[in-house]
């Protein structure tokens, strides 16, 4: 999305600064194993996050656990780009 792209490019700024940069994907879904981009949906952003990470922004995943009062990271997951 639009939307996502600005994010990306936003989190490049921040390191091109000498900051630190996370990109955090926060999986709630038990079947999942792996996160990629969804090239066939938007290939703009899969070319952006692979870009962000190349320039220093760190791209993690992981496993998640949602309660009413907390989200808890369980397991790290790969990252596919």
């Amino acid at each position: 999305t639009a939307r996502g792209q600005k994010h990306l490019r936003e989190l490049m700024s921040v390191v091109e600064n000498g900051d630190r940069a996370v990109l955090l994907f926060a999986v709630l879904h038990s079947a999942i194993t792996q996160v990629a981009p969804a090239r066939h949906i938007d290939e703009r952003y899969a070319e952006l996050l692979s870009e962000a990470q190349r320039k220093g922004v760190e791209v993690l995943a992981w496993k998640a656990s949602l309660s009413a009062s907390e989200i808890t990271l369980t397991s790290p997951l790969p990252v596919r780009l």
